[in-house]
């Protein structure tokens, strides 16, 4: 698991354009499943393997969630919104919280979060030799227009073999 982890804090640096992840495409074998999501083999040359994944939609409200929380937790005194002892922030509206912070630096976040988490348990599962260079075949745009916290999400991506 922590081999997505540290390397991919760039995720959205290394993003390459193509057309938007459409979640119906079929894949050349069957999907594997995990608890929250599963993962299509597209396709497998030289060495690359390129996988669609789709995330549940309790994946990505979870995750949105803890991201905002912890956005919440780590930002400066929100304004009309007066810190308690211990540098506790109260009970901010979710919405207010997400507006002054800006739901686009959370929505980035919780995306790299959810690629991370997906894409290095795939590796795990699978016994994939992996190298680090992983690539998200949509751009960041393209992932935060589709990405809506509590509904399915779909990513392409490239997986580079070690030793192929």
């Amino acid at each position: 698991m922590n081999l997505f982890s540290r390397i991919n804090h760039k995720v959205c640096g290394a993003l390459q354009a193509v057309s938007p992840v459409q979640c119906t495409e079929n894949p050349t074998q069957a999907p594997v499943a995990f608890k929250d999501f599963h993962v299509s083999v597209l396709t497998e040359e030289d060495g690359v393997i390129e996988i669609r994944v789709t995330i549940s939609s309790k994946m990505t409200d979870s995750v949105f969630e803890k991201v905002l929380s912890k956005h919440i937790a780590a930002a400066q005194p929100l304004p009309g919104f007066r810190r308690l002892k211990g540098g506790k922030t109260p009970n901010v509206p979710k919405e207010v919280a997400l507006h002054l912070i800006g739901p686009s630096k959370v929505k980035k976040a919780a995306i790299k979060k959810i690629i991370n988490r997906a894409v290095a348990e795939y590796v795990e599962k699978e016994n994939l030799d992996a190298a680090k260079n992983l690539k998200v075949l949509q751009s960041y745009e393209e992932l935060e227009a589709t990405f809506e916290p509590g509904k399915e999400f779909c990513f392409d991506a490239a997986v580079h073999l070690t030793g192929s």
